[in-house]
């Protein structure tokens, strides 16, 4: 919000004391307004003290009168003759004497004798029934819509014969007399309640009463604890004197009102020195602040300065004199700037080498690259790149400080062919360089003269360690698959050197493949086995001894909406490079299972068997529900697994065939034979089938090695208790033979080619039914 530090603290120091300014007035204000009110208070209590004082006076004094009158014999005898004329002047005599308002003589039979004034508007019926309840009764009597202080007395002679009744009406001169012998300059107000609503009193007139006191004299009749109220309408405090009634006559209350204003006008000299006083100091602070805080942002200006040109890449030193929290900053600031400036070169350095070698990086070789590119045609660009065979576990056997030396010194012999290599460090075991030749065969001339080189060890401290180097070439000229720069082309062609078996090779992007069209193809895998694109086909496998069909093994097939029959060879080793494998995997033995179950329906019991990957057989989560699976299905499942699956994790992958083979799932070795056969494996493998290669079996019958090969093999694996299964028999000849050396199983296209499951019902119902032709013949 602020632009200037200086503007904010002044703001700020001002604020917080207009603040405090603000609060202390309040304060004072809220200690005048609490004081006034417990004054007033004390004052309206007394006030309303004498009040009470001068009504009891009062009516003390009309029942006296009364009582005289009442118990004068003239008088008494004048009433009980009903000798109206005397009552009428002894009556209007009292008043006269007395100073009263109203003085008339109530019969028992409820007439009134008086003057015709004193008599008009009262209420007989109201009266009469007051007085029989009680004979002498006091309080304010309504006569005329005019309040009356009145108190009756009985006349006795000596039964009950009339009552009379005396009353001095309250008007303004009542106010006024109470308002003089209060110490406030109150305003008092009486109030009385006729047809349901409150009327003030005033100079002996009736008028429609203000809305405050109305309200203030229903409450006193409602809630007669609550002495005093607030008025807000008139910044006042209020106190109701509830009056007692004659009898049922309306009800009456004395209000009590005083002006805070004018108790609070004693004080406003006070708040407006004190306002006056802040008001000052709040300019004073202001300018103080201002000036204070320029001294303090001028530093921090200039550390702001510093460190916007530290930002830009630039260094610049702060200078603040003393010895204040600023310039401490300041010491430190500069501090920070020359210690930034040691990690950057830390920095730039480790981001353009590789920390463990010190040579340069990835990113130095496309830097020179990017160079070359400008000024070089691109027929002269070439990267290479140096793999170094097995180096993980050479340096598993040297340790990571003799390998680092290792690769420094690879590294330092291929810069001495040529003084314009640069050679970096791609990956742990891949430097690489960038170079201009004139043609192709400039850069193989090139990659030769390192392969020479390198066959002489190389030298680390006082041993000397074989590097065994393979070079990959690419260059600029060639076209790249999309998303392969060309140094990564030139790794590319060490895995291609490899593959060749060569130390040279030249980056081939037809070798290389389609990465993108790889992903596409295993994604349109995995929905294939929901859209129902995959299939099995089962081969059958036939018992030798008895010539029947004892199982099939169960092979995947996969017709693409689009790119029609994919081989399993194509797509099944690249579900296992991407990861796919085990979903593929589960969906197969799932699929083998229903396909059995079919089969059984209809009559055939056959065991099927699956292949299974090396990627998932040292999987416990696969091997788990596998096993669930099967054993909820009852079926009958054989897991044939090649023997070079367990080479990489061989005791897991031994422990899980363990299990599976506990579980009851039979374990075939598959295509044995083919690999690197190795006899430790196969006396650890729980097995029951061993299933020879077919390369063995296609010319046993005239080969005597592979004859010799088939016959040691079954007598090894009957020795081991595993009977012996041969693939790919496809002539007479070499089941007859296969037949003689002891053979259990043979599985080919002579006994029948992978079907569907209703293609393979129909092959087991005509062998079936040529069997039993066979018998009735």
């Amino acid at each position: 919000m602020f632009r200037r530090i200086s503007t904010e603290l002044s703001l700020i120091y001002s604020s917080l004391f207009a603040a405090v300014l603000a609060a202390i007035a309040a304060a004072v204000y809220l200690a005048v307004d609490s004081n006034s009110r417990d004054v007033v208070g004390a004052e309206m209590s007394v006030s309303s003290a004498v009040f009470d004082r001068l009504w009891r006076l009062q009516a003390t004094q009309l029942a006296d009168t009364a009582e005289l009158a009442s118990r004068d014999f003239g008088f008494r005898m004048a009433v009980a003759t009903d000798d109206q004329p005397t009552m009428i002047s002894a009556m209007e005599n009292l008043a006269d004497r007395a100073g009263l308002d109203a003085a008339f003589v109530v019969l028992p039979d409820g007439e009134l004798i008086g003057s015709e004034d004193a008599t008009a508007g009262v209420e007989i019926g109201r009266l009469a029934e007051t007085l029989l309840e009680d004979p002498e009764t006091s309080g304010v009597m309504t006569i005329s819509g005019a309040p009356y202080q009145a108190v009756a007395k009985p006349v006795l002679a000596p039964a009950l014969i009339g009552w009379v009744v005396l009353g001095k009406q309250l008007g303004a001169s009542t106010l006024t007399e109470l308002e003089q012998f209060s110490a406030l300059p109150l305003n008092a107000r009486l109030y009385i309640q006729t047809a349901g609503a409150w009327r003030e009193v005033a100079s002996d007139d009736v008028r429609t009463v203000r809305l405050a006191g109305a309200e203030l004299a229903e409450r006193a009749f409602t809630a007669p604890d609550q002495a005093f109220f607030d008025i807000p309408e008139n910044n006042s405090i209020g106190g109701v004197k509830t009056l007692q009634p004659f009898g049922n006559s309306s009800n009456a209350a004395l209000v009590l009102e005083y002006s805070l204003e004018q108790n609070q006008a004693h004080y406003r000299d006070l708040l407006t020195a004190i306002l006056l006083i802040g008001v000052i100091g709040f300019c004073v602070l202001l300018g103080g602040s201002w000036l204070v805080s320029g001294r303090v942002t001028r530093p921090l200006q200039s550390l702001s300065e510093a460190a916007d040109a530290l930002a830009n890449g630039k260094l610049q030193r702060v200078d603040v004199v003393g010895r204040n929290e600023i310039a401490v900053l300041a010491s430190n600031f500069n501090q920070m700037s020359d210690e930034i400036t040691t990690r950057e070169k830390q920095i730039s350095f480790l981001a353009e080498h590789d920390p463990e070698t010190g040579l340069p990086n990835r990113l130095v070789l496309q830097r020179r690259l990017d160079a070359l590119r400008r000024r070089e045609p691109g027929n002269r660009i070439f990267a290479i790149a140096i793999g170094l065979d097995r180096f993980v576990q050479t340096r598993s056997a040297i340790g990571y400080e003799q390998s680092a030396e290792l690769v420094r010194q690879v590294a330092a012999r291929t810069q001495e062919v040529s003084s314009d290599l640069v050679v970096g460090r791609l990956t742990t075991d891949v430097l690489g360089a960038v170079f201009v030749a004139d043609e192709e065969s400039r850069a193989r001339d090139l990659a030769a003269r390192l392969a020479e080189i390198f066959e002489s060890p190389v030298s680390i401290g006082r041993d000397r360690v074989d590097a065994h180097p393979s070079f990959g070439i690419a260059c600029e000229a060639q076209e790249r698959p999309a998303g392969l720069s060309l140094l990564e082309c030139a790794e590319v062609a060490i895995s291609q050197a490899r593959a060749l078996k060569t130390p040279v090779a030249v980056f081939e992007a037809a070798r290389y493949g389609n990465p993108s069209e790889t992903l596409s193809l295993m994604s349109s895998l995995i929905g294939g086995l929901g859209r129902g694109e995959l299939s099995l086909a089962h081969q059958p496998k036939l018992d030798v001894a008895t010539n029947e069909i004892v199982s099939v093994e169960s092979l995947i097939r996969w017709r693409h909406p689009e790119r029609g029959f994919i081989r399993p060879d194509h797509f099944i080793g690249m579900a296992e490079e991407t990861g796919h494998i085990r979903p593929l995997t589960d969906w197969v033995i799932d699929q083998a299972i229903r396909d059995q179950r079919e089969l059984r329906k209809l009559g055939h019991d056959l065991k099927f068997s699956v292949n299974i990957s090396g990627r998932v057989i040292v999987d416990p989560a696969f091997a788990e529900g596998a096993i669930e699976r099967i054993r909820r299905a009852q079926a009958s499942i054989c897991f044939e697994i090649t023997e070079t699956a367990v080479i990489d994790d061989g005791d897991r992958a031994i422990d899980i065939m363990k299990s599976l083979s506990d579980a009851g799932i039979e374990i075939s070795i598959d295509d044995y034979g083919s690999g690197l056969s190795s006899l430790s494996y196969l006396r650890m493998i729980p097995a029951k089938e061993l299933k020879i290669d077919r390369m063995f079996i296609e010319d046993v019958d005239s080969s005597k090695s592979d004859a010799l090969l088939v016959r040691s093999t079954t007598n090894l694996a009957h020795g081991l208790g595993m009977s012996v299964t041969a693939e790919g028999i496809e002539r007479v000849e070499t089941l007859e033979c296969l037949r003689a050396m002891g053979v259990d199983t043979i599985q080919g296209y002579l006994i029948g080619r992978p079907m569907p499951v209703p293609e393979l019902l129909e092959f087991l119902v005509a062998r079936s039914e040529t069997a039993a032709t066979a018998v009735r013949r």
